[in-house]
């Protein structure tokens, strides 16, 4: 009777598990180092709307190239967050075999200007009167109404010294009295805010806000005073109820 050869049998033994590293191998090259798996394309939205920052864009594109399993999604959106003021939070995901998704929220708004016209813009503002960026859809925040086009740069103060008196009335205003909509810069001596009611307070920037802003806030608890009015220009010693 023939015997097994010794030969043969370590060759069975070892043949199937030498595959199966061999295939791991193989598989874990073609993942982590073909181009197959490599970032190819990058979709960023900010606030609902497609991610459009130049700056925001050229860090995006350092991500392509890279593969998609060594890249850490958490050091990405530190990275994006902590550089980058403006983003208040990041969310990154991944979709085989070389895209990435990242969905971007903006710091909250504070104050807006709000770009009259048939299509109107808002620029939002943070609580240092640095703009956040532009939007279509209205952040529910103090505007103040102004006429376009202006032009700002994302992360700076705005140069005019009205534009910024207006936002800074805005700030104050929506911190003491929470019935206003919109503030309107009609020119350098006249401000006018729009109230949740229909009625129009009238201010100007060349008296303390503080005053005009006490004056309003009593005219508007006393509900007789207001039967019939829809102008509170409160810029005189004496308001003027029209």
């Amino acid at each position: 009777m023939i015997g097994k050869s010794k030969y043969l049998v370590i060759t069975y033994d070892i043949l199937l598990p030498v595959m199966i590293c061999l295939g791991v191998v193989a598989l874990l090259y073609f993942a982590l180092f073909s181009s197959f798996f490599a970032v190819t394309a990058i979709h960023c939205v900010l606030d609902s709307e497609p991610c459009k920052d130049p700056s925001l864009l050229s860090e995006l594109d350092k991500l392509k190239g890279q593969n998609i399993f060594k890249l850490v999604g958490d050091q990405v959106t530190t990275h994006l967050t902590s550089g980058d003021f403006t983003i208040r939070e990041a969310a990154l995901s991944k979709e085989l075999p070389g895209s990435i998704r990242l969905s971007l929220q903006s710091v909250y708004p504070v104050v807006a200007l709000q770009v009259s016209g048939d299509d109107p813009t808002w620029i939002i503002f943070d609580s240092s009167l640095r703009v956040i960026g532009a939007r279509r859809i209205d952040p529910n925040v103090p505007s103040v109404v102004v006429q376009g086009p202006l032009t700002f740069i994302v992360g700076k103060v705005p140069t005019d010294a009205n534009i910024i008196s207006s936002l800074e009335l805005a700030k104050r205003v929506s911190d003491e009295l929470f019935a206003v909509k919109t503030i309107t810069l009609i020119d350098a001596d006249t401000i006018h805010l729009a109230l949740d009611s229909g009625k129009i307070a009238i201010f100007t920037p060349k008296k303390d806000e503080l005053v005009q802003l006490r004056a309003l806030q009593t005219i508007l608890t006393d509900a007789t005073i207001l039967e019939g009015v829809n102008t509170i220009d409160v810029r005189f010693a004496r308001p003027v109820l029209r």
